[in-house]
């Protein structure tokens, strides 16, 4: 893994620790890279469910169609 030096805010560092429940610099950009990628997920799916992607389990008798109950 790359090392690289950058400026912190430490004020913006502080308050990313209190949020993610972190202790050091490097779990806090661990947890924030990982929060960052599954609110990202999380919109795809959205985006998918808006799209009607999912509709489908609306249906009746979905279950016994899905699953051949």
């Amino acid at each position: 893994m790359p090392k690289t030096s950058v400026e912190v805010d430490l004020a913006k560092l502080d308050r990313a620790k209190e949020i993610l429940g972190t202790e050091t610099l490097r779990d806090t950009i661990d947890a924030a890279f990982r929060e960052v990628i599954r609110i990202d997920s999380v919109r795809r799916l959205v985006g998918l469910a808006q799209d009607g992607a999912f509709a489908v389990l609306l249906e009746p008798d979905v279950e016994e169609r899905l699953w051949g109950w």
